[in-house]
């Protein structure tokens, strides 16, 4: 793993995450607009439409942080405290404290992206290998739950 805390050998990479990010999150913003009455008066939509308009913008929001020119010591403190964040905001949302399948799972990808924070910090572990396949595998588990939500609606 000869670049696991240089930035600049992950820019593309970046660019095209936070690209295909932003266009999904737009995409779901207009799908769930156009059904806007029908999310905010079901019980189940509307956490899952908040939490993954919340997904998609925290993913944006983490390639910003890796574009920016910066150390990787302050960066590890931007995503930690950004996924810090989204956890409150998760759990803010959940209707019960059940612990199924998802919501192991849910965990498990903040717990990565917390890993991949301190390891930036540290600059020791995977860095951005680990923020990297976590962040591939958060899009493609929001993709599936855009799909669901919006296939409720219908």
């Amino acid at each position: 793993m000869p670049y696991p805390n240089d930035a600049a050998a992950w820019q593309n990479f970046y660019v095209m995450m936070g690209s295909a990010n932003a266009a999904l999150t737009g995409l779901v913003f207009v799908a769930l607009s156009i059904h806007l009455r029908a999310v905010l008066e079901h019980p189940l939509l509307k956490p899952r439409a908040v939490i993954a308009l919340t997904v998609l913008a925290t993913q944006i929001v983490m390639a910003a942080i890796v574009l920016t020119p910066q150390s990787p010591t302050l960066m590890g403190i931007e995503i930690f405290a950004l996924n810090a964040s989204f956890l409150v905001v998760e759990l803010r949302q959940r209707r019960s404290i059940a612990i199924n399948q998802a919501s192991l799972i849910s965990f498990l990808i903040r717990l990565l992206y917390l890993y991949s924070a301190i390891s930036l910090f540290l600059g020791v572990g995977g860095g951005f290998y680990v923020l990297a396949f976590v962040i591939v595998v958060t899009l493609g588990r929001t993709m599936a739950s855009c799909w669901a939500l919006l296939t409720a609606l219908e």
